[in-house]
């Protein structure tokens, strides 16, 4: 029974417990005594029977939920009962008779029964008009969940739209031909139009063509989207608009079961907690004002839900119809006629209007008309359909065939594996003897026997001697005899047999050696018999489980057969316990109207289930997902294309706004910006709004190095695919430690790191390499693997004796200083080497240093090169370098984060001469191929050694080696457990550009710098300090107008405030300490412009005049 009817019944009970509490006695007599329903204390009145509260009397009957065993009455009969009432607003009645008070609160008490009854009808429209909506929000679910299915919707809706497109044409056409023919005179003659029926249909083409031209330029935008993107669009916007609506239907459905007809009263006492009679009279009106409200509102899809809820609130508060508690009874009991007429308004006129307007809204945004999903098939069918008519005409005798075989198979099917089974089931409960399962004659067994019995007891009485005995047989030794062989004992045949087995040939002619052979033939068969008696014990055991087996095909057969009737009572059950646990969706609260109204549907046509067990809620997170994409991304684009739109003014050397608030950074100090994050972490989430909230805080108050003038640092924005391999990332949350968890990024890593070992020429079959947590990482752990290649025993020992030292480039990286710590080298044993006027190592001056910490009793351990310094973004030499390291058994590192990535350049590469001469290589994709930050290799030629250097046991990660040699779990090569797998941003990145997109992008980012060294150098005003070209993409110079200061300092001050200002013209770069103070240090990247790098030298010239 649906919970509509147990609402309408609880109501329409707790209003008869109000009557019966207030109503203290009658008599049967023709006089009533009727007490008046109020809590003062006025005289009882004697009240005579008249036709007309006969008439009430039985209209109360008819309206009653209980008096009936149908709860509910349909519209038309309220309707008609409160019509036949005929209720009237004064004090005379439809006879003309005057009412007693007695007739007026039968009045009160018709109508409260017929707004119980009209509160049914609505609660059941509400409910009839929302289940629908599911199936036509899971059609679009389909609909958005495959591709497929998106273009079969864009098929079957592509004649509707063209239908649409042609329909605007005409009309647009038709209005252009309509101001034509009544323009003014001085403006158009009659002529320019024509006269003639062919010059006006030329003049109305013409008019077509030009509106289909402005409307192509129009929907230019529009065109760039793929017809299925469009189609998307629109199944998302129906999906959406049919959510709100249910929403919204929930949200009414719950407030008038939350809040209509709610008379205070407990189901266990019939009291009424103090409600007098114009308490449950304004609850009435109070009611029918919240029935006529909610219908006016619900299908008003503008408005939210809250908002809903607010308007229907207040509109109730503020309805002119209601009492107020101050009225006295005799205003009250004039009310009764009026909310007769609004209960017949709402049931003849705004529940049908709302039915329409709901329909409306289905047709709006449900799926399309069965005309529009069939026409393809449909049209498909009728072109066959000859054809098909052909082949049914020329077959029909097996068709009809088929059709008998068919009917005969289903039958026999039900005959044969239901009817049949379950007879012999019940014969089997029964021990019907005709049902029992057996495999051999029950007596079978008994007749043998007593044969064997009878052979051995003949052979040895005519054998006395095989018995053991001298004379004949005496009854004791027969009797004997006949009891070792019910036990399987031939003893006097088997002597008999061994001894004619001794003298085969007379035993044969004497016939013994025959005979007992006989004998044992009858014992093989006796004991075959004996183990099938066991075997048919067994089956009668089990006759009961053989016959329910013998059923199960036919039932799971049956069972398949009515799954899918079922499937939908499944998902109704999920939303039952969905909108059980549904408090928080997505971290935003729901109201609990909605909770309440989201109830009743699956509860209406949902079966209760066998086991009493609600199903799991149904997971939700891919739509979540999606519309946290789509949210974040109306917030990203716009961050991005502000950068876009800013680089067409960059040239000028000014922001595209002149203000601090340009696209690269809104600008302030550490304090100021504490105040305007004011970061919350509050207890309670709160979802989506709150965390776009922080989004847009966190965009705003960023650096966009998607800018051109963001020239800072040795990265810069990521690439569009970069954004989608962080994506993939973030989506795929897995951990490349171990093979089993991550194989494709794994098998990705292993070749993405081969590929570039390849690239360095570390060519040998154990050549690799594997990722790291930046740069700092990759030196860190290469430092480590050479200490525990060349020096084994301080894996598990430490240093020991050993007091290593370490050599690099006075402009290395300041992570090697970091690594000697961490590994217990300390500072001191990092030894800058010297370097020429380009910034290069001095091999020269790398041997001196080496002999010299040799004799102090130190041992070289390590000596890295550079491909790329951080500040000048020199390449050191690395074929002298690497006869050094090789002359004192040195492990060579190429710190190649900077510049490694030039190999990819034709016109580069050759800087990284000697790179394959070396033990250890470690690049930065991150860096001057744009994949999103952090992504860094490290390569060598032989990843035994590092799997030597870094491995240990841990039974419960690593599970054995791999019979190929090859180590796939990856963690077991590094020193760190957690590894996310950034080759595949690289692997995402190539594939996207290729080898070749890489070349030519380092080419131009090369282009670009020596571009601006040239621009400087040229520049009076500038002094360079890179070479020109620069040996890399920094170009490093002085701004000195009037020379520079002898006193460094002033140079360094002056610089950090140009570096300042810059920021608010729209450009970001650096400054870095030289021999006559700091100097600018403008990196270029792959994506900077030459228009940028005029800009930027434009706006330091005006900063300078300035």
């Amino acid at each position: 029974m649906s919970i509509v009817a147990d609402q309408v019944r609880r109501v329409d009970s707790q209003l008869d417990r109000l009557q019966l509490a207030h109503l203290k006695s009658a008599t049967s007599s023709p006089i009533l005594t009727y007490r008046r329903l109020s809590t003062t204390s006025e005289p009882s009145e004697q009240i005579y029977p008249s036709p007309q509260i006969e008439e009430l009397q039985v209209l109360i009957k008819a309206l009653s939920a209980t008096s009936s065993s149908k709860a509910l009455l349909p519209a038309w009969r309220i309707s008609t009962l409160l019509e036949q009432a005929g209720l009237s607003e004064g004090e005379v009645n439809a006879l003309g008779e005057t009412k007693s008070s007695y007739e007026k609160e039968l009045e009160w008490l018709l109508v409260s029964k017929a707004t119980v009854q009209a509160y049914g009808v609505l609660l059941n429209t509400l409910l009839e008009q929302t289940i629908p909506l599911s199936n036509d929000i899971w059609y679009w679910d389909e609909v958005l969940g495959s591709y497929t299915f998106t273009a079969i919707y864009t098929i079957q809706t592509s004649p509707l739209r063209f239908w649409d497109w042609t329909k605007d044409i005409y009309e647009d056409s038709r209005d252009r031909f309509a101001r034509l023919r009544t323009a003014p005179e001085e403006t158009l003659s009659a002529t320019a139009i024509g006269t003639s029926v062919t010059a006006r249909w030329k003049t109305f083409y013409g008019l077509v063509r030009d509106s289909i031209r402005e409307r192509s330029v129009t929907d230019i935008q529009a065109r760039v989207l793929s017809p299925l993107a469009k189609s998307r669009s629109e199944a998302r916007r129906k999906q959406a608009g049919l959510k709100r609506l249910r929403e919204m239907s929930a949200s009414g459905l719950g407030v008038l079961m939350d809040e209509g007809l709610n008379f205070d009263i407990s189901e266990d006492n019939t009291g009424s907690h103090g409600m007098d009679g114009s308490d449950w009279n304004v609850v009435v009106e109070r009611s029918v004002a919240l029935m006529d409200t909610v219908l006016r509102n619900v299908t008003a899809l503008e408005t939210g839900v809250s908002e809903f809820e607010d308007i229907v609130f207040a509109s109730v508060a503020d309805d002119p119809e209601i009492s107020s508690r101050s009225m006295g009874m005799g205003e009250l009991r004039d009310k009764p006629a009026k909310l007769c007429k609004r209960l017949q308004n709402i049931l003849s006129t705004h529940i049908p209007a709302h039915i329409q307007a709901q329909q409306h809204l289905r047709t709006q945004y449900g799926r399309p008309h069965r005309l529009v999903r069939y026409w393809l098939p449909a049209t498909a069918l009728l072109l066959s359909s000859t054809t098909i008519l052909r082949i049914a005409v020329n077959r029909k005798a097996e068709i009809l065939q088929w059709i008998q075989d068919l009917g005969s198979t289903m039958q026999d099917f039900w005959m044969n594996w239901i009817v049949d089974p379950t007879k012999k089931i019940i014969k089997t409960i029964r021990h019907d003897e005709g049902s029992e399962v057996a495999i051999m004659s029950r007596e079978s067994l008994k007749g043998d026997r007593d044969s064997l019995e009878r052979m051995v007891v003949d052979f040895a009485i005519d054998n006395p001697q095989a018995a053991g005995m001298g004379g004949a047989l005496t009854d004791a030794h027969i009797a004997e005899i006949r009891a070792k062989v019910k036990e399987g004992d031939l003893t006097p045949v088997l002597r008999a047999y061994e001894k004619d087995l001794r003298r085969p040939f007379v035993g044969t002619v004497r016939g013994d050696l025959v005979r007992t052979l006989l004998i044992q033939v009858q014992k093989t068969k006796v004991d075959v018999e004996v183990a099938l008696s066991g075997i048919d014990a067994l089956l009668k055991s089990q006759e009961l489980v053989f016959g329910f087996v013998g059923l199960t095909p036919g039932v799971l057969v049956c069972g398949w057969a009515d799954d899918t009737g079922t499937e939908e009572y499944r998902s109704h059950l999920d939303d039952v316990d969905a909108v059980a646990e549904w408090d928080f969706v997505g971290g935003e609260a729901v109201p609990g109207y909605i909770i309440a109204g989201y109830w009743e549907p699956p509860l209406k046509s949902a079966p209760p289930t066998s086991n009493g067990r609600v199903n799991e809620s149904p997971l939700n997170r891919a739509d979540e997902v999606a519309d946290l994409l789509n949210s974040v991304q109306d917030l990203i684009i716009p961050f991005i294309r502000r950068a876009d739109e800013e680089a067409t003014v960059k040239h000028t050397g000014h922001s595209g706004r002149g203000t601090a608030g340009t696209a690269l950074v809104e600008s302030h100090k550490p304090a100021e910006l504490v105040k305007l994050l004011d970061l919350q972490l509050p207890e309670t989430g709160g979802g989506k709004t709150a965390l776009l909230d922080v989004i847009q805080q966190v965009l705003k108050y960023s650096v966009n190095t998607w800018d051109q003038g963001f020239l800072d640092k040795l990265y810069a924005s990521t690439n569009p695919v970069g954004v989608v391999s962080e994506l993939i990332l973030a989506t795929l949350n897995t951990n490349v430690h171990v093979y089993q968890v991550s194989p494709a990024l794994t098998v990705i890593e292993k070749e993405i790191t081969k590929r570039f070992a390849n690239l360095y020429g570390f060519t040998g079959p154990h050549a690799g390499g594997f990722s790291t947590q930046g740069g700092s990482g990759s030196n860190l752990t290469a430092l480590i693997i050479a200490r525990n290649t060349l020096y084994p025993e301080t894996k598990t020992d430490g240093n020991g004796t050993y007091n290593f030292v370490i050599f690099t480039s006075a402009h290395g990286h300041y992570s090697f200083e970091k690594a000697a710590q961490m590994i217990g080298l300390g500072s001191r044993n990092l030894v800058p080497v010297p370097v020429d006027a380009s910034g290069a190592m001095i091999p020269s001056e790398l041997e001196r240093l080496i002999l010299a910490a040799k004799d102090t009793g130190k041992t070289p351990l390590l000596v890295n090169a550079t491909a790329g310094s951080t500040v000048l973004g020199s390449f050191d030499p690395f074929e002298e370098i690497s006869a050094v390291a090789r002359k004192h058994g040195m492990w060579m590192h190429v710190d190649g984060a900077w510049g490694g990535s030039v190999v990819f350049s034709k016109k580069q590469r050759h800087k990284l001469k000697g790179v394959h001469l070396a033990d250890s290589v470690a690049v930065n994709p991150h860096k001057m191929l744009g994949a999103p930050t952090t992504c860094s290799l490290l390569l060598g030629k032989d990843l035994r050694q590092f799997h030597r250097a870094n491995t240990l046991p841990a039974g419960y990660l690593f599970h054995g080696a791999d019979a190929d040699g090859e180590v796939w779990d990856l963690a077991d090569l590094t020193p760190q457990c957690g590894r996310r797998p950034d080759s595949l941003k690289v692997a995402l990145s190539w594939t996207y550009y290729g080898a070749e997109g890489y070349g030519r992008m380092i080419d131009e980012a090369f282009d670009a710098a020596a571009y601006l060294a040239g621009l400087v150098a040229e520049n009076r005003d500038f002094v360079l300090v890179s070479q020109n070209p620069p040996p890399c993409l920094q170009v490093c110079f002085y701004y000195a107008p009037r020379g520079l200061h002898e006193v460094p300092e002033k140079n360094t001050k002056e610089t950090a405030a140009f570096v300042e200002k810059l920021v608010y013209r729209g450009f970001m770069v650096d400054h870095a300490p030289g021999e006559r103070g700091n100097f600018f240090r403008v990196v270029v990247n792959v994506q900077t412009r030459k228009g940028t790098l005029d800009g930027l030298v434009k706006a330091i010239v005006d900063i300078g005049k300035e």
